[in-house]
């Protein structure tokens, strides 16, 4: 093989030095400063996208704390619309209470001295009554005529004599 010849060694390692020389200025000037310029651009686009995403990632949080913020305030808001519906509620049921405790106090109190007069009616006409058959017994049975005080007088204290005992039981 002639490339093995070592009388054409100078030659060749003269013309590899040459394409060596001139494959390194290219490589050097035209093909690494491309490359480098890419690598560059490159590493400089995912530093701007990191920065970007921090700052992204920043707003975010901070969106994230107000909106926490936010409805923390709407439930405190909340309940303390809730509380104080609940309290005027409680105002007005109290009211109303009081409004018809008023006038079913009022009522009964009226149902009660209507059935007081109509227990004194009753008992005014007991005591007539028996006055009168107390004088129509005696002078009946005894030809008596009796007054119509002392009839009257001796039956009242008949009749507060019974009340009592049936007071007491």
């Amino acid at each position: 093989m002639p490339q093995l010849d070592p009388a054409v060694f100078a030659p060749q390692i003269f013309w590899l030095a040459i394409i060596f020389g001139v494959l390194y200025l290219i490589m050097h000037y035209s093909i690494i400063p491309k490359v480098s310029d890419v690598l560059e651009k490159r590493q400089n686009r995912i530093a701007n996208d990191l920065e970007e995403a921090g700052k992204l990632q920043r707003e975010a949080e901070d969106a994230r704390i107000a909106y926490e913020k936010a409805l923390q305030e709407a439930r405190a808001n909340a309940t303390a619309t809730i509380a104080a519906k609940r309290e005027a509620i409680k105002l007005e049921i109290e009211a109303k209470y009081n409004e018809l405790s008023v006038k079913l106090n009022a009522e009964a109190e009226e149902a009660a001295n209507r059935v007081q007069s109509a227990k004194d009616k009753a008992l005014d006409d007991v005591r007539a009554v028996s006055a009168e058959l107390c004088k129509d017994i005696v002078s009946r049975v005894a030809k008596l005529e009796l007054d119509d005080a002392a009839v009257s007088k001796t039956v009242e204290g008949r009749l507060a004599e019974a009340v009592k005992e049936k007071a007491n039981g």
